[in-house]
């Protein structure tokens, strides 16, 4: 059996989940069944930490960290938002139209996806890094993974928590889905380790790191970046999940590409 460590992206809490075990269990189960029998032979878990990054608040208007996050995710896509007035509906729905022109994909589909990813990046950046790195951490020490599966902005927990663990791990295989890990300006100069030179650095730990992105995934930007400022990561062809959500992970783990990657980290190593 080949241990696998699977870390969830932003939008997981559920009410149901009281307790991380619980949130846990859900994830896992939904994993496996996106899988389903394409990767026989493994043992499964995943790392839960999205109780530590939800919001209670409700509302159209924007925290100046969230801003800030889109406003340089903005100008990844060229766009430059530094003339617009205020922070709530027209203000987000004017940026996300000229990145969905630039494109090719709905307007509402890219403000679903700026409203459920960057608010839970700027809480992971300002105030709830050290809990989630810790409960995720606790993961990786209690499950010893071979391979370890992130997405979205669990790539940036995988990442930071994997150059910590460095000299107590040994992972098969790190594949990415849908990673955030090179976006310019809002997450790649935050890394913990940071960047030096313009280049971020493959964890000791892992001997190959594998990243897939959607071809109209709105995190995985600038595309085909990430394997050029982390030397060593393997980019595999751009693939078409889902096209109504090209960030959802259950799709991710459905593609034959996906699932390939982990089937082949399960050999021997």
């Amino acid at each position: 059996m080949t241990r696998i460590l699977g870390i969830h992206g932003v939008r997981n809490y559920k009410a149901a989940d009281t307790t991380p075990a619980i949130g846990s269990k859900r994830l896992r189960t939904d994993w496996l069944e996106a899988l389903g029998s394409s990767v026989p032979g493994i043992e499964l878990e995943t790392a839960y930490y999205a109780d530590l990054l939800r919001s209670e608040r409700q509302g159209d208007e924007l925290d100046d960290d969230v801003v800030v996050l889109v406003e340089q995710w903005a100008r990844a896509w060229g766009v430059e938002p530094s003339g617009l007035q205020g922070r709530a509906t027209g203000w987000v729905r004017w940026i996300c139209g000229q990145v969905a022109h630039r494109s090719g994909q709905r307007p509402a589909v890219v403000e679903k996806t700026v409203r459920m990813f960057f608010p839970e990046v700027a809480r992971y950046f300002t105030d709830g890094r050290t809990g989630v790195r810790e409960r995720v951490k606790a993961a990786m020490l209690r499950h010893q993974p071979e391979i370890v599966v992130a997405h979205s902005l669990g790539s940036v927990v995988a990442y930071e928590v994997l150059h910590e663990l460095a000299d107590e791990l040994d992972v098969r295989l790190l594949l990415t889905l849908g990673s955030p890990l090179a976006l310019p300006h809002a997450v790649f100069p935050r890394l913990d380790p940071a960047p030096r030179d313009g280049k971020g650095t493959k964890p000791a730990g892992v001997r190959r790191w594998v990243n897939v992105a959607d071809v109209g995934d709105f995190v995985a930007i600038p595309k085909g970046h990430l394997a050029r400022v982390f030397p060593g990561v393997e980019e595999l062809p751009e693939i078409s999940i889902a096209p109504a959500w090209p960030h959802g992970v259950l799709d991710y783990l459905r593609h034959r590409s996906v699932s390939g990657a982990i089937a082949a980290g399960t050999g021997p190593g």
